[in-house]
């Protein structure tokens, strides 16, 4: 009777890590000549003021070379196809290969006695403009193509029914892992077939994990919630390991950093070692830094656009052009918050007569702490929530150490009782201009969703998560992504 059932909902295996492998490929070579060329333009228009000359014959050799090393230091970390990663584990690794890479370059040229024909200034620029267009690339590539049938791997999920359940709605919102469930075996054998989140549901046996892997499926996922595996579990574990090429283990949830964990193996125990930045001092003084240069070089591009968009909304209603709010920031200190008007004045009163007229914007508001087809919005604020340029009047608190580039949401003062105990993490860091759930789930978080957003995005908190986190801003911002 399996088989018959098994052959019922087999999936079309259109998984070409191949065609994945060449896309991604391709476009990484763009970013390294795209880079070199931004490099040499850069130079060129420097010519004047710092001498020297530039031309292409020293920059090709050194660009192939830098292709191939690259090519094949990718190739030995998986990076072709590139699955399996979360985006900010693929960025640390990408940048770290990148920067080794020039290292090994730079390197070779000084051995050979070839380093006075190149330009370090274009080497030095080069390296950076590689460093981002590849990460970006990256990112946009891995967003995209996992919508496509081809781009994800199928992979076999393993446990009770509840975990499996669980973790195939995981897989689905995490979507750029290129993770795709096609089947989930239940290890109770008295369960019924039925199918969750569109992926059919089995008994587990020894025949249908035999067939699944037939059908192409190299990657088998076991889930375990249990906080003590039992004999029966880690027997269906083990025969899993033996028949399937690619295994991964799904634990409980920890309140631990997990994407800083490292296995350990003591003495024959699995163990797992944890690295948590908030406590590193450096880490945020270098994140303080890195905030201030980046509001520093964006006022150069965003002052003409600032005095552009106060003039729209002055013209577009009347009122001021900065709306200021009381939020609260680092250990409970309230402050002032900036951001553009994009509201009808007396946006709080309209609010209040409009929840007691509206039951139903009533719950919404309850429940996500906002309205999604605001009427109170303006014209030009729709543009501005739209393509989050309500928010860079921010930059003026993140100069006045009030608010970090990066960080979880500023809560209002009225929101503390709300947040529970989240306020006592959450209001150990900087709030942020930006933060997870802003690029991650902008439209349908619920207010204690974002309160756990917020929390993973502290206890993972890195100067990579924040490298991540500002890509994908520019993504939500070139897309009108927003909320």
């Amino acid at each position: 009777m399996e088989k018959p059932l098994i052959s019922q909902f087999i999936f079309k295996n259109n998984y070409k890590p191949w065609l994945v492998s060449l896309i991604l490929w391709t476009f990484d070579v763009f970013s390294l000549l795209l880079s070199f060329f931004s490099a040499y333009l850069i130079r060129s228009l420097l010519i004047l003021k710092l001498g020297g000359e530039i031309n292409l014959g020293m920059i090709v050799p050194m660009l192939w070379m830098l292709i191939v090393v690259i090519t094949v230091v990718f190739i030995f970390n998986g990076l072709y196809p590139g699955g399996g990663r979360t985006g900010v584990i693929e960025l640390n690794l990408i940048i770290k290969i990148v920067t080794i890479s020039f290292g090994i370059l730079g390197l070779a040229f000084y051995v050979l006695g070839s380093g006075n024909q190149i330009s370090r200034l274009v080497f030095i620029i080069a390296w950076f403009f590689s460093c981002i267009y590849i990460s970006f690339f990256r990112l946009f590539l891995h967003n995209r193509g996992s919508l496509l049938s081809w781009w994800n791997q199928p992979i076999l999920l393993v446990g009770s029914k509840k975990d499996v359940v669980e973790t195939i709605g995981r897989f689905q919102i995490a979507r750029r892992m290129a993770l795709k469930p096609v089947c989930g075996l239940i290890l109770i054998k008295d369960c019924q077939p039925e199918i969750s989140n569109g992926i059919p549901l089995f008994p587990n046996s020894n025949e249908l994990q035999t067939e699944i892997k037939k059908e192409g499926v190299q990657l088998a996922v076991f889930v375990s919630h249990s906080s003590k595996m039992d004999k029966f579990q880690k027997e269906q574990l083990y025969l899993l390991s033996l028949k399937f090429p690619n295994l991964i283990y799904v634990m409980d949830e920890s309140p631990l950093s997990s994407l800083s964990m490292q296995t350990l193996d003591l003495d024959g125990h699995p163990a797992l070692k944890v690295r948590y930045n908030l406590l590193n001092p450096w880490s945020k003084r270098i994140k303080r830094f890195v905030d201030l240069v980046i509001c520093l070089v964006s006022l150069v591009f965003t002052l003409p656009l600032f005095i552009i968009l106060a003039l729209f909304i002055r013209i577009d209603s009347p009122g001021p052009i900065l709306f200021v709010q009381k939020r609260m920031g680092k250990d409970g200190l309230v402050f002032d918050l900036f951001k553009f008007r994009t509201m009808v004045v007396d946006a709080d009163a309209k609010l209040e007569a409009l929840l007691k007229s509206d039951e139903k914007l009533s719950t919404e508001y309850r429940k996500y702490h906002k309205i999604q087809n605001d009427p109170r919005i303006t014209r030009v604020g729709r543009f501005l929530r739209k393509t989050s340029l309500d928010e860079f009047p921010q930059i003026w608190n993140v100069f006045r150490g009030e608010m970090s580039l990066v960080g979880p949401r500023a809560y209002l003062p009225i929101e503390k009782e709300q947040m529970g105990e989240s306020v006592q993490l959450i209001q150990r860091v900087l709030p942020g201009l930006t933060g997870w759930w802003q690029v991650m789930g902008r439209h349908d978080v619920t207010f204690q969703k974002r309160l756990k957003m917020d929390e993973y995005y502290i206890s993972n908190f890195s100067l990579w998560m924040d490298f991540y986190i500002l890509l994908k801003t520019v993504w939500v911002v070139i897309a009108g992504k927003g909320a």
